[in-house]
């Protein structure tokens, strides 16, 4: 059995010489009726009328597998210098360029089957003269076929982007519905409303103004996470903002073993962030940070422009990662989504800090949301 790393580059090497195989069965049966003409009396060179059929068939099929072996040549140097970058103009000139090379390379390497496979008084002339006459006759249709091979190749690779465009973009958009689903989850989690609803009731009797405010946060919270729906990415401020009412209930519930610190600079407030990438993060630290201490819980959310890059910082006092941490799947689906977003130029790093407790970093690429977005 041919493994899958072989199988591939076999079967597109085959499909090429099945295409070049076709093409040189047209041309042979081309000639063919030619000859045949010829040899009923219509109006043609001097000798062409008593060639074997075999020299047609090997001639024929020798020139076209040629371009069946200069195919990859071609579509490697269509990929080293491709027409969809900021060097476009330059690389189209040495596109050029490179096909004029290879077609008149191409000729004199058809020269040595002008004398192995004779199929007119060509044969007797010097190499020179032959050349000139394969130049002159042959060289457009040797660049039009070179540039149509780089247009095929071409075509193929916009085609295999763009698909692979739609594929992440569908990913993107399966991992953002899951987020979605994640933080929903939690926000109707029964354990997470029956601390909610318990705190209310609690305050009924003490802080009427605090209880009426926790239920309006929590609408607020649920109503937010719909408005976003299938957005991508936010400006920052939206981002924080959408975390504000789920922070005010956690204190609410937590009281004074819940202390937030919020500090982000004001240039990064337009910064582009994942839709709904504060949140997992904020709800990891209060749920395995601060939750299970006895004493008082501080989280810390900052935020900075620096060297072209956003960076963010959820930091906690809590207990830290434990030896045996496994990550959740609101930790893991963020982690995801940014690698599909940013690929390689980002960073995302989970580490306890001397002083105790965790921090999570993301840095990001810094670009602005839109002004109709922000």
């Amino acid at each position: 059995m041919i493994p899958a790393s072989y199988s591939r580059p076999l079967l597109k090497g085959a499909m090429v010489f099945a295409i070049f195989t076709v093409l040189a069965l047209v041309d042979i049966s081309q000639t063919y009726f030619l000859l045949t003409y010829t040899k009923a009396g219509g109006p043609t060179a001097e000798g062409m009328a008593t060639v074997p059929l075999g020299y047609l068939i090997g001639r024929g099929l020798a020139e076209w597998y040629l371009w069946a072996l200069l195919t990859p040549l071609l579509v490697w140097f269509g990929r080293r210098f491709p027409l969809d970058g900021p060097s476009w103009r330059r690389n189209l000139v040495c596109q050029a360029l490179f096909c004029a090379v290879l077609s008149c390379e191409k000729m004199g390497l058809d020269l040595p089957f002008v004398y192995l496979f004779p199929l007119g008084p060509g044969a007797t002339l010097d190499p020179f003269e032959v050349y000139k006459i394969y130049f002159f006759r042959l060289f457009l249709i040797y660049l039009i076929i070179c540039v149509v091979i780089l247009g095929v190749s071409h075509a193929l690779s916009y085609y295999r982007k763009y698909r692979e465009r739609e594929l992440q973009a569908s990913q993107l958009a399966a991992q953002l519905a899951q987020t979605q689903l994640q933080v929903l989850k939690m926000q109707l989690h029964p354990h997470f409303l029956f601390n909610t609803l318990h705190a209310v009731s609690a305050l009924m009797h003490k802080d009427v103004e605090l209880a009426d405010r926790m239920i309006a946060r929590l609408g607020e919270l649920l109503r937010s996470t719909l408005e976003h729906a299938g957005t991508q990415e936010v400006a920052l401020r939206h981002e924080l903002e959408f975390i504000q009412p789920y922070l005010e209930i956690e204190q609410a519930r937590l009281g004074p073993r819940l202390s937030v610190h919020v500090d982000v600079d004001p240039a990064a407030m337009d910064a582009s962030v994942p839709n709904l990438l504060l949140q997992p993060l904020v709800e990891n630290a209060i749920r395995h940070g601060i939750a299970p201490r006895a004493g008082a819980g501080r989280i810390e959310i900052l935020a900075r422009k620096e060297n072209g890059h956003l960076q963010l910082k959820v930091r906690d006092n809590g207990r830290g990662l434990a030896t045996n941490y496994t990550e959740g799947v609101g930790v893991g689906n963020t982690r995801a989504r940014l690698w599909q977003l940013y690929g390689p130029d980002h960073e995302f790093a989970m580490r306890n800090r001397p002083e105790g407790g965790l921090e999570v970093t993301v840095h990001l690429p810094y670009r602005e949301q839109p002004s109709d977005e922000k």
